[in-house]
């Protein structure tokens, strides 16, 4: 059984919660990453959630928005202080180069700093990828830029990650039969419009593509603040087009799939 920790559940301009990060704890005590959060709130949810810098040695970025990618960072730099760390950092090709970019921009010399320990490891779309215990196998998504869904299978089970999306057949083809799908939420289907000019998906399409996908269970995340629109009713939305159990994401959450 597989184990996933949402250390951050929010998008980039909720103040509630923090950005978009996972976590999925691998075999002899090291933890892998699916996307970052925001910045320096990573540090902190990493400290609440109790879980070692040090142990964390994949980090798979669906693609550059600070929301995603602004953790790395400063994860990059505690890492610098902790002799025993090494990090992978697995991402799409463009994905790449712009971390490799921000990190040049907002803390020169750090990958020198940390020399052979730091690994680049571009990944291919819909070419699975081995982190310890877990398959990792990307696919694109339809964000408006390069952006990829993570598939994640840990012996018998099975998580999709849905990073920003707009509804799209391929997440449809990799979520198929999954244990659970996280998919993010913009908001109600009242506000499909802006959710699609900013390559978002409302809660009902996130209920659409889980049920199309024959997905055991839905999870919500990526939220705006509650001040829009209240997570209860974006699940109650979900719901009527999913017809399976959905629940939406906490920080600091913590599930089996």
């Amino acid at each position: 059984m597989g184990r996933v920790i949402f250390l951050g559940t929010g998008d980039l301009l909720n103040w509630e919660r923090a950005q978009s990060c996972l976590a999925i704890p691998l075999t002899g005590g090291e933890t892998m990453l699916l996307d970052v959060s925001g910045g320096t709130v990573l540090l902190r949810q990493l400290q609440v959630a109790g879980i070692a810098p040090e142990s964390i040695r994949h980090v798979f970025v669906s693609h550059c928005h600070f929301d995603h990618a602004g953790g790395l960072v400063p994860l990059l730099i505690a890492l610098t202080a902790l002799p025993e760390a090494s990090l992978a950092v697995h991402a799409l090709p463009e994905t790449i180069r712009a971390l490799r970019g921000l990190l040049a921009l907002t803390i020169p010399g750090v990958e020198d700093w940390l020399g052979g320990r730091l690994i680049w490891s571009e990944l291919t779309s819909e070419k699975p990828t081995l982190a310890k215990d877990a398959e990792v196998t990307p696919f694109e998504v339809d964000h408006g830029i390069e952006c990829a869904g993570f598939r994640v299978s840990q012996g018998e089970s099975t998580l999709v990650y849905a990073a920003d999306t707009r509804p799209c057949q391929e997440l449809v083809h990799h979520a198929r039969d999954v244990d659970l799908l996280v998919h993010e939420a913009y908001g109600p289907e009242k506000d499909a419009e802006q959710a699609h000019t900013f390559g978002h998906s409302t809660a009902a399409e996130a209920g659409r593509v889980a049920f199309a996908a024959g997905a055991e269970r839905l999870i919500l995340t990526h939220m705006r603040s509650s001040r829009y629109i209240l997570p209860a009713e974006l699940v109650e939305e979900a719901k009527t087009t999913f017809g399976g159990p959905v629940a939406a994401a906490r920080d600091l959450d913590v599930l089996d799939f």
